[in-house]
C-alpha cells in the first residue's frame, strides 16, 4: 500500500484535485486552464516516483493557466534531458532530479533523493544563461496546495523583472489565478 503524505495544509492531492476541476467545469471561460482526466496507471511511465505518478493519475498533464504547467504522462520523458541545466546552474549531480513541468518556460524539477520540488530560476534572461534551484516545497502536495493552489502561485509565477517590480496587477488577466479566486482559495 502507498502512503500519501499530507501537506503542511493537511490538504492532499486526492482532495485538492477534485475540487479544482469542479471549480474549472464552474467557469468554462478560463481558457488557459487545463485539468485533464487523469491518466489510466497502464499509461503512467515505469519508473516514476509514487508522488507524481498519484498526481497525473489525477490529472494528466494539468496546466495552471499559462505560466505554469506539469507534463502529461505521455511527455515527461520527453523533458529529461538535463545537461543544459548542469551547465546553467553548476550543479553536478543533475541525475538526481526528473523535469516534471514549466514555470515561466524553465523546468520545474522533483528531486529524486528526497521528493522535493525545485523551481529553475534564471540569474538574468534566459534561464539556460544562467540560473539557480530554488527548492519550493518538500513534496508535490505541498507544492499542489501551497505553490499552485494557494496564496504562493504569484511567487511561483513571479520573473527576475516582477521580483523587482512586486505589483501583483497582472494577476487580474490569469485565469488561474481567476480559477483560485472563483474556488475560494485565494482572495477575490
Amino acid at each position: 500500500m502507498e502512503m500519501v503524505v499530507a501537506a503542511p495544509s493537511g490538504e492532499t492531492m486526492e482532495q485538492l484535485v477534485p475540487a479544482l476541476i469542479r471549480a474549472r467545469r464552474e467557469n468554462a471561460d478560463l481558457a488557459a486552464v487545463m485539468l485533464r482526466p487523469g491518466a489510466p496507471a497502464e499509461a503512467l511511465p515505469d519508473g516514476l516516483p509514487a508522488d507524481l505518478r498519484r498526481l497525473l493519475a489525477l490529472t494528466d498533464g494539468p496546466s495552471f493557466g499559462v505560466r505554469a504547467s506539469v507534463h502529461s504522462a505521455a511527455k515527461i520523458g520527453y523533458f529529461q534531458g538535463l545537461d543544459v541545466l548542469a551547465d546553467a546552474a553548476g550543479i553536478p549531480n543533475v541525475e538526481d532530479y526528473l523535469n516534471i513541468g514549466f514555470v515561466n518556460e524553465a523546468p520545474l524539477l522533483f528531486d529524486t533523493t528526497d521528493g522535493s520540488i525545485l523551481v529553475v530560476r534564471p540569474d538574468l534572461g534566459l534561464w539556460y544563461q544562467g540560473c539557480s534551484l530554488e527548492r519550493i516545497a518538500d513534496n508535490i502536495d505541498g507544492f499542489m496546495s501551497e505553490w499552485v493552489a494557494g496564496p504562493r502561485f504569484p511567487e511561483l509565477v513571479r520573473t527576475p523583472a516582477k521580483a523587482e517590480n512586486e505589483d501583483d496587477s497582472d494577476l487580474a488577466w490569469d485565469d488561474w489565478w481567476r480559477l483560485l479566486q472563483a474556488a475560494g482559495r485565494v482572495p477575490a
